[in-house]
């Protein structure tokens, strides 16, 4: 026993050690469980380790035994490898095949268990083999335990009451309390171990959170203190066991287990002290929980674990990584519950950011060195590369915020370990997985975790510069979300910058960084400057690091002009490396907004409020910068000389870095001119270098002597030049930018006579040539057309002359699109789209020319092209939104509905085959693309401001059949990850706040709608060709049958079409006039026959509502014809009497009948009346509702005068009356049923902002409250109080006993079911089998332990759920192997559900559909089965006489036709079942029943033989 007990104790070895323990223990302890031996201490005790051979040591029971505690606790905890979680969608493992179906790693699986190769399977596999063991164990040693207190305790019954008898029975109380809990971990684990039935592992709580309760007053002992005590429940147990459900292989599960950790539910106090709630168990329900069927004990309420007792380490390895594998997929981080019977939808995500929050603020509160606290930093900086980005940037963004809050200078945070994380960040930033939002969005949160920590004394200056580097300055300052954003980062890293050190670091070193930099002290010289390099980024990024430390300080000005003026003193050359580093920190430093005016940051201005120029000397510099640029450009001419040779990709290269060389230099220009606009030095320099490239653009169009070289400098420095806002003379500026417009255009790059010029350095020379040439013509455009502007208005011979060069224009960029650099491709869209927007302009809306439309199909071409190459996410989308700016525009619109439209020339309308090639783009997996087309369309379609009512919506007549399917698109979950997908939030203003993020297009379509005038003030064409049409065309597709009559899956894309197209029809309730009500009123109540889901039948019952409303006599008298008649199901009969009970007793009753005697309250009483004997509660309930508000409006429900036939009648509606009044349970349910109708709000429902303020379900689609809901669940409170108040007294006697027996003490044991307060449906870990097993194994046994039987039931060919669903149940009971379906999507009917009575939970389903069954059955036959056909032939077997194989598949025919002939050839024997009656068929769930019980009792006669 020695040997075992070392063996129990080498928990070093990774696996093999903790394999071999534990199948030892599995065999010996249900042997040696209740003998004495030697006590083996645990690995942590060195000292007896080290003496076990000269001390004697104490027995005890292995129970007893320290080593295998460890040895079960280390079992317990380990999580395998939690980088690989289940499918995204379904539920996978649990049930003993979660992680061991993996098998081994190289796919083979061996059938000797692990004993051939541990290290062939993996982690995964091996650390559940060993919690399985592991709780096997414990769970033997329990039992134990528990029966010998029970022995122990009868002996000791009886003896005398004496001090010391009273003692020992009280520890021995205390003991079996012990054991009792640990007997219920026990029950947990299992659950949580091997269940995967989210409504079974949902009951779970309660237990768990007495298990934390008792942890909350436990330490972790060392294990070796008393012989005969078992070890208390510690936090490391119960974080074990949440492990089990967290990082569990069904994602369902996963979420599930972070939704009840995060909301308290396993005992953890996720909130503050302050703002703790009371815990009430019923209060969150995900599902209603099933009541256990044993007599539990009172629950006690026990404490809380403080948050502060979940280690760093659980909460970053198990909490964070298990939300990490749910976001992005199908599961969603939605989680829906039951509250007080209301459904309801929360965010895990919000949950967890609340409890992370609480978490770091619990930290700093309880932590005086703040240890923990910084060790739970630097493990956060750690894991950038580990998470998805919305779990990093949920992680960055609760912790920042709660230190900013609560945790000030609190913990510290290592250089190294900073240095490490923007390693990381920058690695990831480079790999453009992260959109541009949610970088920013970490760069805030860091610089708030910079700002909090304790300063460092000793700050590395590399480090500093390094974090420094992570933030560039604003691209554009007009952007209120993002500047306000970057003025939070800033001054977090100000306070951070200046509190490092001894506070003064920052002033002193940043002088010192910046001259150290320009003199090549930081970084050294490159050798050589050369264009076809590119831009150093490294001298770059340095340089803004060094600004903006310089201009954090707040004396930017005093510590870059010295800097600076080292580079620039002199005028110097091009390749003057301290020139180039001075005008780099110039640059920044401008961009910083810390060098401009005066160079302190201040523009003087004059008494006139003119601004002044710069002093002297700051005029001096910016003189020598602006030569410098000049001169760089000019270093064209000698930097692509030469004849050396590059490799075609060397070459491709060059040229894009030549590109990106030149468009720094202009950028450059661009900044300096900006910041200083009134330079003298930099406007005359631009003025005389646009007029000098002007005229040598000219000159060379006319003579063509430059040379490629010599054209593309005067290109270069002409773009430089307008960058710089360069101006012609005012008195003939349009003439001169026209002139130069017609040069740019006409400019050509010629042929390099000979070989004078490297390939490599002709390619480089291209790519600047066009970026030089587009990104002119881009900046001269704009200014074209404000000159234009300022021309008298007769002037018609410019506006001609400029229209014909912009035509020339879009026609040369669209054949340059193809040739043109990726980094043009920008200045080109400019170009094409600001000549666009011009045509647009001057052009009269009245007029019937085609040109513009001709014109607009070529810019729509050139624009999608560009769209196509381009591919930097922050430039997509704008170049996006100005496509959609131009071609959306209502001008545009209505000229093309005015001359391409009502003509009938549907193939000339180039903005409508834009808008459906957009649509096509966004259609699948870019939804963004779709809201930004469809935010400019939808207001264009309303016309102009000045457009009067008539008017409105006339433009969207050619897209009424895309509106009708934009109302009901659904945008597709996306990961936010993906490219080009930059916010289009500034346009969503108009949108309410509650619109979900799957109906933001339908949206802005329904915004649309909602403008439209109403139907008096708006013209017929619209209202019939657009609005009638849209209502028609929806009608009808709320009309399709559900197949095989039954509703749409919850969830599916039929469903979700449904849903919307109701919630459309409801807002278009408005235009539903005389001219179509009958039409609709006859589909309306087709649609309504049709069975469907309650959710969609509110928006159902609300549209019609409206229209009776409306149109009473037409939808009133449908009404009264489908309430009378006798073949209505219970689902449209509900519907009809909500509608009517609205109508005529609820809120709307004035709008439909007004008179006591009017004949059709009668008519409606009649068709009501019958369904008081209604066998459905629910529809009895609306009937009984009903009909007491609608006879005293048909009689005098007081007096009775006269006699005859009508007082009889009248007699009969009197009785019933009062029958309904005066029963106590009738008045129960009318009590809580009295303001059903009056709280129908079908206004809201019909308006723009109610439709979009619905709670969404899991699918995102509107989950209202329907009444029949409300009328179940009041019909189930009524239930209740009857028989609350009914009970007998021996059963209220039998309460009390159960509820006072939590009071007493008990020495008895209570069984394992009493123990817990949820049901089980899983086997005891102690019945399976331990060993490793391959998947194949697995599977040979059911759910029960049971092995199954080989028989595969086909019932391919049966299409009735009903049958489906009792062939399910009874193929799980009698263990057959697999059942086969037309369609395993079946399974999630609820009527499936109902009648399988979850044995779809616990039964292997194939799906094989009819047209694939006769390859199936040849494919099974090949592997061994019996094909046995169940139907009357001329050679069928009777059953009772027929000798089933052992392997067999049992193939039922179709419900009246049976088997096909064409799947006979396949049967290998046909059998029939004997029948006595006249009927000759059996239904088909009844005969594969009776068969599949022939079968089993033949197996179990053969076996038993």
């Amino acid at each position: 026993m020695y040997t075992l007990g070392t063996a129990t104790s080498c928990l070093q070895r990774e696996s093999v050690a903790p394999m071999t323990a534990t199948a030892i223990l599995c065999i010996v302890i249900p042997s040696f469980r209740g003998m004495q031996l030697p006590t083996v201490p645990s690995t942590g005790d060195d000292n007896n380790n080290n003496n076990h051979e000269t001390t004697p040591s104490p027995l005890c029971r292995p129970v007893f035994q320290p080593s295998i505690w460890e040895l079960i606790r280390q079992s317990l905890k380990r999580c395998g490898d939690t980088d690989t979680f289940g499918g995204e969608g379904g539920d996978s493992g649990g049930r003993g095949t979660s992680l061991l179906s993996r098998g081994a790693r190289d796919g083979v699986s061996s059938t000797f268990g692990y004993d051939d190769d541990v290290s062939t399977y993996d982690r995964a596999a091996i650390d559940q083999l060993l919690r399985r063991r592991s709780a096997h164990i414990l769970r033997l040693l329990i039992e134990y335990e528990r029966d010998s207190l029970l022995r122990n305790g009868s002996k000791k019954k009886g003896k005398g009451k004496d001090r010391r008898g009273k003692e020992s029975q009280d520890g021995n109380i205390d003991k079996q309390k012990h054991a009792d809990m640990w007997m219920k971990y026990v029950l947990c684990f299992e659950m949580l171990e091997m269940e995967i039935e989210i409504h079974l592992v949902d009951q779970v709580w309660t237990t768990v959170k007495e298990l934390s309760s008792e942890a909350s007053m436990n330490k972790l002992e060392d294990g070796n203190e008393s012989a005969d005590k078992l070890p208390s429940i510690v936090w490391e147990d119960v974080s074990s066991l949440l492990c089990r459900v967290l990082l569990s292989d069904a994602p369902t599960l996963r979420k599930l287990g972070l939704y009840r950790f995060l909301c308290g539910d396993t005992g953890i106090r996720v909130t503050s002290v302050a703002t703790e709630k009371d815990q009430d168990d019923n209060s969150r329900a995900f599902m209603r929980k099933a009541e256990s069927k044993c007599k539990v004990k009172k629950k006690s309420g026990g404490a809380y674990v403080t948050i502060t007792t979940v280690s760093v380490s659980f909460v970053l390895d198990i909490v964070m990584r298990s939300y990490d594998s749910i976001v992005g997929t199908k599961v969603g981080t939605n989680m829906q519950i039951d509250e007080g019977g209301q459904q309801k939808s929360e965010k895990v995500a919000d949950l967890l950011s609340q409890f992370l929050s609480n978490y770091v603020a619990a930290l700093a509160e309880s932590s005086e060195d703040g240890s923990v606290l910084s060790e739970f930093l630097a493990r956060i900086l750690a894991v950038i590369t580990t998470l998805k980005w919305r779990s990093l940037v949920l992680l960055f963004r609760a912790v920042a915020a709660a230190v900013d809050r609560t945790a000030s200078q609190k913990y510290t945070l290592e250089q190294e370990t900073v240095r490490a994380a923007i390693k990381d960040m920058l690695s990831t930033f480079s790999s453009g997985g992260a959109p541009r939002s949610l970088q920013e969005g970490l760069r805030q949160d860091l610089s708030l975790m910079l700002k909090n920590a304790v300063p460092w004394k000793r700050p590395d200056a590399s480090i500093v510069l390094d974090v420094l580097s992570l933030y560039p300055p604003q691209d554009d300052p007009m952007d209120n979300k993002e500047s306000e954003t970057h003025s939070l980062t800033r001054s977090a890293l100000e306070t951070w910058i200046l509190g490092l050190g001894d506070g003064q670091w920052a002033n002193t070193a940043a002088p010192v960084c910046a001259s150290a930099y320009v003199m090549g002290e930081m970084l050294p010289f490159n050798e050589k400057i050369d264009i076809l390099s590119g831009v150093n980024t490294l001298e770059r990024t340095l340089g803004m690091a060094i600004s903006l430390l310089c201009t954090l300080t707040g004396n930017a000005s005093e510590m870059l002009w010295p800097a600076i003026f080292k580079g620039l003193q002199k005028p110097p050359s091009a390749s003057s490396h301290k020139a180039i580093r001075s005008m780099i920190l110039l640059e920044w430093g401008c961009r910083e907004e810390a060098l401009s005016g005066m160079g302190n940051g201040d523009i003087v201005t004059d008494k006139q409020n003119c601004m002044l120029p710069p002093p002297p000397n700051v005029e001096f510099l910016l003189n020598h910068a602006v030569q410098l640029l000049m001169s760089q450009v000019m270093e064209i001419k000698t930097c692509l000389g030469g004849k050396a040779e590059k490799s075609g990709a060397t070459r491709s290269q060059a040229s894009g870095q030549a590109s990106s060389y030149i468009y720094t230099l202009i950028n450059q220009i661009r900044v300096l001119h900006l910041s200083f606009p009134s330079s003298a030095s930099i406007s005359h320099a631009v003025n005389a270098m646009l007029k000098n490239c002007a005229d040598s653009l000219k000159q060379s169009s006319s003579d063509a002597t430059d040379g490629p070289i010599e054209t593309v400098v005067t290109l270069t420095l002409c773009y430089a030049s307008l960058s710089c806002d360069a101006k012609f003379d005012d008195a003939t500026e349009l003439e001169q930018l026209l002139s130069t417009c017609e040069a740019i255009m006409t400019a050509e790059l010629s042929q390099v006579k000979g070989n004078s010029m490297r390939r490599d350095a002709i390619q480089a020379l291209r790519s600047i040539f066009h970026y030089a040439k587009w990104g002119s013509l881009s900046l001269i455009v704009p200014m074209i057309n404000e000159a234009a502007k300022k021309q008298p208005s007769g002037s018609e011979m410019a506006s001609g002359s400029i229209q014909q060069i912009y035509e020339k224009m879009i026609t040369s960029a669209n054949e340059a699109v193809d040739s043109t650099p990726v980094i043009a491709l920008p200045p080109l869209f400019a170009c094409t789209t600001s000549c666009g927007e011009y045509l647009v302009e001057v052009e009269d809306v009245g007029s019937n020319g085609t040109s513009l439309l001709s014109s607009i199909k070529v810019i729509s071409e050139t624009l999608f092209a560009v769209l196509k190459e381009e591919t930097a996410s922050s430039t997509w989308m704008h170049m996006l939104s100005s496509m959609c700016n131009l071609l959306f525009s209502p001008k545009l619109l209505l000229h093309e509905y005015q001359n391409s439209y009502v003509d009938g020339d549907h193939k000339n309308m180039p903005v409508m085959q834009s808008f459906e090639k957009l649509i096509e783009m966004g259609s699948a997996l870019k939804p963004h693309i779709n809201i930004v087309a469809v935010s400019y369309i939808s207001v264009a379609w309303l016309g102009n401001k000045e457009s009067i009512d008539q008017d409105v919506g006339i433009a969207a007549i050619p897209y009424r059949d895309h509106i009708a399917e934009l109302l009901v698109y659904k945008e597709p979950k996306f990961d936010e990850s993906s490219a080009n997908q930059s916010s289009t939030g500034d346009r969503h203003d108009v949108l309410p706040q509650t619109t979900d993020s799957s109906s933001i297009t339908r949206a802005f379509v329904l915004s649309f709608l909602s403008k439209v005038p109403s139907p008096e003030n708006l013209s017929d064409v619209v209202l019939k060709e657009l609005v009638h049409h849209i209502i028609l065309k929806l009608v009808d597709a709320c009309c399709l049958h559900p197949a095989k009559g039954k509703p749409f899956i919850t969830g599916s894309e039929e469903y979700s079409k449904m849903m919307r197209s109701w919630q459309a029809l409801c807002l278009l309730s408005r235009f539903v006039t005389s001219d179509i009500a009958n039409e609709v009123a006859e589909k309306v109540f087709q649609a309504m026959a049709n069975l469907s889901h309650g959710q969609i039948r509110y928006f159902m019952e609300c549209f019609t509502i409206q229209c009776t409303r409306k149109h009473p006599s037409i939808f009133g008298q449908s009404y009264i014809n489908e309430i009378r008649r006798n073949d209505l199901s219970l689902q449209y009969v509900s519907s009809l009497m909500i509608i009517g009970g609205n109508l005529t007793v609820g809120k709307y009753s004035n709008d439909f009948f007004h008179s006591k005697s009017d004949k059709k309250i009668k008519e409606i009483l009649c068709g009501v009346l019958p369904w008081l004997s209604s066998t459905q509660g629910f529809s009895r309930a609306i009937a009984q509702l009903l009909v007491y508000k609608l006879i005293p409006l048909v009689i005098d429900v007081e007096n009775s005068d006269g006699s005859g036939a009508i007082e009889q009648d009248d007699a009969v509606l009197r009785s019933v009356y009062l029958f309904l009044q005066q029963n106590q349970d009738m008045s129960r349910v009318r009590v809580k049923q009295q303001n059903f109708f009056d709280s129908y709000d079908v206004d809201t429902a019909c308006q723009f902002e109610g439709l979009l303020a619905f709670e969404v379900d899991d699918g995102d689609e509107a989950s209202p409250v329907h009444m029949v809901d409300a009328i179940k669940e009041c019909l189930a409170d009524v239930y209740k109080e009857v028989h609350d108040e009914d009970a007998p007294e021996w059963k209220q006697m039998e309460d009390l006993l159960i509820s006072a027996e939590g009071d007493n003490q008990c020495s008895s044991i209570p069984d394992n079911d009493e123990l817990v307060n949820f049901q089980r449906k899983i086997l005891p870990v102690d019945a399976l089998d331990l060993r490793i097993q391959s998947l194949h194994e697995n599977k040979k046994f059911n759910a029960a332990g049971n092995k199954k039987q080989s028989l595969i039931v086909c019932a391919t060919l049966v299409d009735k759920v009903p049958n489906l669903a009792g062939l399910a149940r009874t193929a799980e009971i009698f263990a057959a192997e697999t059942l086969v379906l037309p369609n395993t999507l079946v399974k999630k009917q609820d009527d499936f559900k109902s009648i399988s009575a979850s044995a779809n939970d616990w039964i292997d389903m194939e799906e094989c559909k009819e047209e694939n069954l006769l390859i199936w059955l040849h494919k099974k036959k090949s592997q061994g089965y019996t094909i046995v056909g169940l139907e009357q032939t001329s050679s069928s077997k009777c059953l009772t006489r027929f000798n089933f194989p052992d392997k067999v598949v049992l193939l039922l025919g179709k419900e009246k036709e049976g088997i096909p002939v064409e799947f006979l050839s396949a049967v290998d024997q046909c059998i029939e079942i004997p029948q006595l009656g006249i009927i000759r068929s059996l239904n088909v769930h009844v005969s594969g029943a009776l068969t599949i019980w022939e079968y089993t009792s033949q197996m179990m006669r053969r076996n038993r033989k």
